[in-house]
């Protein structure tokens, strides 16, 4: 599992950043929604990344995550092959400034 976080100050283009990598992935023909982490616990969200990429999915999108969050999928990324995850998926999670 790949983890790519974008962080930064309010307003800096963080989000315009996500919906563009969504937007780019759309061009090659992947359909990836964006989830919202402040919309949901930290253990939904886990269940929304291990869902996804057991159903197939090689991208995760999130905006707004919390510090918690993002210290889950850390964890989780540190289980390697424990965490269930495959290696080829790739999430982006943006930082809630």
């Amino acid at each position: 599992m790949q983890v790519q976080i974008i962080s930064g100050e309010r307003c800096t283009g963080k989000t315009t950043k996500l919906k563009a990598i969504q937007t780019d992935l759309k061009n090659h023909g992947i359909q990836v929604p964006i989830f919202v982490g402040e919309s949901c616990t930290t253990p939904f969200f886990l269940n929304q990344i291990a869902s996804q990429a057991m159903a197939g999915a090689k991208h995760f999108l999130a905006d707004d995550c919390t510090q918690f969050q993002i210290k889950a999928v850390m964890e989780l990324r540190a289980q390697g092959l424990h965490s269930g995850i495959p290696s080829d998926f790739v999430l982006h999670l943006v930082r809630q400034a």
